[in-house]
């Protein structure tokens, strides 16, 4: 969470002085189609029965994975301030994990990490609230396309039903998938320039896909979260 709020204010600070640098410059005639390559912070939210069962046995939120976003967008002008954006987004985060109530028969806690890792490739629309030459361009976004996801638990676990007692193994638990899911976003651009803009942006993503292979039976793995970056715009 604290990181969330570094790059916020972050892409606050470098949008002020854009926003400076722009009363002079505009980009009222350039083109309509545009590159524009993101990067910041992707929290997931973990609203599914995994994350719940994860938290009780382990202690582990699905915020500890909180982790850099990259990303990337080709916007296609359908008009002034309406845009087809053709987007996708890379994220990766990490926890290291340990059994809450449980430790080995040295009392030393039993570790393992988990990773998820999230492909999105995304198209939707996207409406400029503000003519193209304004000092700044506030603008709003709605899409959908595919998540494509691999879980991984690797480390040390408990057997807890081994016939002589609970014991210690050591292995790596996978599942991947993919599944259609849907986000809306809110941003601000401020132009440097005819062809050149920096951006802010927020976007909500909402995904969720049934666990199987190694984690059949555990339910829901919830692919939500929030998403803050920062990045430039070249329009051609």
């Amino acid at each position: 969470m604290r990181k969330t709020w570094t790059i916020t204010a972050a892409l606050a600070l470098a949008l002020a002085g854009a926003t400076a640098e722009a009363q002079y410059y505009g980009r009222g005639g350039g083109s309509d189609n545009a590159f524009r390559f993101r990067v910041g912070m992707f929290t997931p939210e973990g609203d599914s029965e995994y994350w719940l069962d994860n938290e009780a046995v382990f202690g582990g939120e699905p915020e500890d994975l909180e982790d850099v976003v990259l990303g990337a967008d080709f916007r296609f002008g359908l008009g002034s301030r309406l845009g087809l954006i053709v987007s996708g987004d890379l994220f990766e985060g990490e926890d290291e994990l340990a059994y809450l109530d449980i430790v080995d028969e040295f009392g030393n806690d039993i570790f393992h990490t988990t990773s998820l890792e999230v492909s999105a490739i995304t198209a939707g629309l996207v409406l400029d609230l503000t003519p193209p030459d304004s000092t700044v361009v506030p603008y709003v976004g709605v899409g959908g396309g595919y998540y494509l996801w691999t879980l991984t638990e690797d480390g040390d676990f408990v057997d807890f039903g081994d016939p002589l007692g609970p014991s210690i193994f050591t292995t790596t638990f996978e599942d991947e998938g993919e599944v259609l899911g849907w986000y809306w976003m809110a941003g601000l651009e401020v132009p440097i320039g005819p062809q050149w803009s920096l951006f802010a942006e927020g976007r909500w993503h909402n995904a969720e896909d049934e666990l199987s292979g190694d984690f059949a039976g555990l339910g829901d793995l919830d692919l939500s979260g929030r998403q803050i970056s920062g990045g430039a715009s070249w329009r051609f």
